[in-house]
């Protein structure tokens, strides 16, 4: 099969998510699988420094107003993926982030930005004559990708079946109506059933209802968000497009996240040499000025600082660890208030609490082989990667149980990995840490469960057959 994967960040030419993870390493196992498949995403500034050089350029022409949108034709030098980075110096070649400036605040012709992204990628799909390659299928990723679904149906092109996955629901990618004009889209889209959404338009509606085929990222996050408390206005048009709907497990790239052969962490080590995990935790200790008692537990957290990651929970409920000698470090930004709320943490308790705000990736690398616990509260969680990397590292996972965290996390019985409460509540975080703490100073039941989470197959060979399948049906 052909397939074009389109997607507004991929690792590891550039990532501010999991998104980025999913795009850089689902491509790479269809290909494995004998696939055709070629990326498409915009030449950010300073991208082209981190691909091959460029093997074709075609000019798509000005159709936006903004300047010439080209395709640059070349591939990843780590893995020689193909891609199409789609260029528009106005639009794409910015100091900043891909979505947000300096200040954090979205871009305020984002809509555009991602509109001509996706009609540059349903106008390839439809001119195969262009590129002497014609998709079967175009799959498209989030809100960012979405609008070229509606391309495609304002152009009545059926040449190619769609296929669209929302990592998550609550980024919708909606626009004041008074952009839509810039668009170069039919007003006759605008309906309820269409991509208008509460008086706006949104890049994730035109993806659902003009795909012919819905995924999401866990089987559990498929159901949820048919709910009002998880659909975010969506899960009214989410119920009428069910039968089209799936949910199919993220995998994750034991190539780079392998404690047997990470080079990014102090000592390599494997269930057979579990022991060897305690010289990951002593180093993560000491880079932290921490104290280094290795009868205490080491929790931590590397995420985006978000209300949805539930790290205000987190911040009420870690005093009383602490209190009982636990020691946390933390990676990530997000929310300033967050941020500030963990620095004060940090300020009140330095020989047990390390701060990082940012992100670094080989730090997160030795958080997942040094730490016990990590922490992922989630109000919601589309599917967590962070939580399938802790797994395979023997770090425990202490999650809610939402999404893709109930789908790979589990506390009791035979297969026990991680630890997991219910409501989105203090108290019920408080009493999961609990339970934690006391398993700790159980090191038989301990480390069966650290070995149990080892043994886990979460490999994106295992989750691409799923893939094939869905596929196949849709060309057939």
């Amino acid at each position: 099969m052909k397939i074009l994967f389109a997607a507004s960040e991929i690792y590891p030419l550039i990532k501010t998510g999991g998104l980025a993870d999913v795009a850089g390493s689902l491509p790479l196992a269809l290909r494995t699988k004998g696939h055709d498949v070629k990326l498409i995403m915009p030449a950010y500034q300073g991208i082209l420094e981190k691909v091959a050089p460029i093997q074709k350029t075609i000019n798509l022409g000005n159709p936006f107003g903004v300047g010439d949108l080209r395709i640059l034709e070349t591939h990843i030098p780590e893995n020689d993926t193909p891609i199409w980075l789609v260029q528009c110096q106005a639009l794409y070649e910015r100091e900043d982030g891909p979505y947000v400036d300096k200040n954090g605040q979205d871009f305020e012709d984002n809509h555009l930005r991602f509109c001509a992204f996706s009609w540059a990628a349903a106008y390839l799909v439809s001119n195969s004559e262009l590129t002497d390659w014609q998709a079967d299928i175009l799959h498209l990723n989030d809100w960012q990708t979405g609008f070229a679904a509606a391309y495609l149906e304002s152009w009545e092109n059926k040449s190619v079946a769609v296929v669209t996955t929302v990592h998550n629901l609550r980024y919708n990618g909606s626009f004041e109506m008074h952009k839509f004009a810039s668009t170069q889209l039919s007003t006759e889209l605008l309906t309820m059933q269409g991509m208008e959404f509460y008086g706006r338009f949104s890049g994730l509606k035109a993806g659902l209802v003009y795909a012919d085929a819905i995924t999401t990222v866990s089987p559990s996050y498929a159901q949820e968000i048919l709910t009002p408390e998880y659909g975010d206005g969506l899960d009214g048009i989410l119920n009428v497009l069910s039968d089209k709907l799936t949910g199919i497990l993220n995998g994750v790239d034991y190539n780079a996240w392998n404690p047997e052969i990470d080079p990014l962490i102090r000592q390599t080590y494997s269930t057979t040499s579990l022991q060897q995990k305690t010289t990951n935790k002593r180093a993560l200790l000491a880079e932290n000025n921490l104290s280094t008692d290795l009868t205490k537990p080491l929790f931590g957290v590397v995420s985006r600082l978000t209300e949805q990651k539930g790290l205000d929970l987190i911040l009420e409920t870690l005093p009383t660890i602490l209190a009982q000698g636990a020691r946390f470090v933390l990676l990530g930004s997000g929310d300033k208030t967050l941020e500030q709320g963990f620095m004060a943490l940090q300020q009140q308790f330095p020989e047990q609490v390390a701060i990082r705000i940012g992100y670094d990736e080989a730090y997160s690398h030795r958080l997942q082989a040094g730490l016990d616990v990590l922490l992922i509260p989630s109000r919601f969680e589309p599917c967590g990667l962070t939580q399938l990397y802790a797994l395979k590292y023997g770090t425990l996972p202490l999650v809610r149980q939402t999404g893709g965290l109930a789908d790979t996390v589990f506390e009791e019985g035979e297969k026990a990995n991680g630890f997991h409460f219910q409501d989105a509540t203090s108290e019920a975080l408080q009493a999961c840490l609990q339970r934690c703490l006391e398993t700790y100073h159980q090191p038989a039941i301990w480390h069966q469960k650290q070995i149990n989470a080892m043994q886990y197959d979460y490999s994106w060979d295992k989750v691409t057959d799923q893939w094939i399948e869905l596929y196949s049906s849709l060309i057939q």
